[in-house]
């Protein structure tokens, strides 16, 4: 099957999928959004033998709102990360005696950031806002500790 082919012919769809999910071409991470909006059907028509059967499988109804549903999934988790990141680098305190250390401390941190599950990124939030009891901290504690050592033994 030619997925080249396909994509073009979905390129509209594409578009509209963007338009419904507030993403207009004047967002700064339209093009972003587009690519990834390409790779999800991509990966979707990769399973299928030729076109005949992805098109009779996937409606164009179908296709549009499961589309929108992973740009959706995906702004969430966008909207998570721009909100959890600021917080997080002012829970950290880089030594400041040299400009390099800042910068690789930044980096390890935002590496590591990017290696956390969705639900180990909420426990760091939660862990650093105060607002859980002494337990649900000690708890989210001791999963990050864990997290941290698989982050660390894959460097």
């Amino acid at each position: 099957m030619d997925v080249e082919k396909l994509i073009k012919d979905y390129e509209g769809l594409f578009h509209k999928v963007l338009m419904r999910a507030g993403v207009f071409r004047s967002h700064a991470d339209y093009e972003d959004y587009l690519q990834e909006v390409r790779i999800l059907f991509y990966q979707r028509a990769q399973s299928y033998e030729d076109e005949g059967s992805f098109r009779v499988a996937n409606e164009i109804g179908y296709l549009f709102h499961f589309l929108l549903w992973r740009v959706i999934d995906l702004q969430r988790k966008q909207t998570r990360q721009n909100k959890a990141i600021p917080v997080l680098l002012a829970q950290t305190e880089p030594p400041m005696d040299e400009p390099h250390h800042v910068i690789e401390h930044d980096l390890l941190f935002l590496q590591f950031w990017q290696q956390l599950s969705n639900k180990e990124q909420m426990m760091w939030v939660k862990y650093h806002s105060r607002s859980e009891s002494k337990q649900k901290r000690y708890y989210y504690r001791k999963q990050l500790q864990a997290a941290w050592e698989r982050f660390v033994g894959e460097l």
